[in-house]
């Protein structure tokens, strides 16, 4: 039974209650009990029990009872903690609704000042998920050099399939990059308004990955036992990748007509 209690505790704790409050409340559950009487049955401070009860009361979780005996804190139904826990998720629902309304204009703001020049690092795999994630947001097209499979940056088959799902959805135009051999097994050949080129490795070598989409460049490395990646975020730089991209784009385009 102990253990159970200890499971109900961290449970209650995990629903906002302090510690005092779960042992308070759940010895309440039992039944009635003076401040007294819960003092001896859970250890805290007589003094400390008033303070609890009347928080409990205050978050509906205790009402107090008097009559010729004295005056009893009764525990309300367990069902009474659903109520906070909907109050939360519809603050949460109003703070999802501010965001999504406020990050468009937000992004307007920093849109505008181009000249900043801004460097993220990650590593790991969590540090890929994140600049995934962060691809997801592309407005137009998106240019890579080289080939990096969704297994080649994360081993979590079950999270690069949902990945994949989100790249599906989002819709947006991929051209890529790559040198021969490297063509077989491309994470993105089943993805919609995807194209590919070949570009020989004497002629541009693609070792990593480099990805420009919107103002950002995201360079992925997962060779030698290391996982790192870089996003550069500017414009200018932005832009010369695409121009730089674009130009091994036409290369590779007649050199594949020969």
């Amino acid at each position: 039974m102990t253990d159970n209690n200890d499971t109900i505790l961290q449970r209650l704790k995990s629903l906002n209650l302090g510690a005092d409050e779960a042992h308070i409340y759940l010895e309440l559950l039992k039944g009635p009990a003076t401040h007294l009487k819960l003092a001896r049955a859970t250890g805290v401070n007589r003094s400390k029990v008033y303070r609890v009860a009347e928080q409990l009361e205050r978050r509906s979780l205790v009402s107090v009872r008097s009559d010729d005996r004295g005056t009893f804190l009764i525990a309300s139904d367990p069902a009474t903690l659903e109520v906070e826990l909907v109050t939360e998720e519809e603050a949460l629902k109003g703070k999802r609704a501010a965001f999504d309304t406020l990050l468009p204009m937000l992004q307007l703001i920093k849109s505008n000042d181009t000249s900043s020049f801004i460097v993220h690092t990650y590593e790991g795999e969590e540090g890929f998920k994140q600049m995934l994630w962060h691809e997801l947001k592309a407005k137009e097209a998106i240019s890579m050099f080289g080939r990096g499979s969704l297994s080649d940056l994360i081993d979590n088959k079950r999270w690069s399939a949902q990945h994949a799902q989100r790249m599906f959805q989002a819709g947006y135009k991929i051209r890529q990059l790559v040198n021969p051999a490297e063509d077989k097994n491309l994470f993105t050949v089943n993805t919609p308004n995807y194209e590919y080129r070949v570009m020989p490795k004497k002629d541009l070598l693609l070792e990593n990955q480099v990805i420009t989409y919107n103002n950002t460049v995201a360079v992925y490395h997962w060779r030698h036992q290391q996982k790192v990646g870089v996003e550069i975020i500017n414009e200018a730089y932005a832009t010369l990748m695409r121009q730089m991209f674009f130009h091994y784009w036409d290369i590779a385009e007649d050199t594949s007509k020969d």
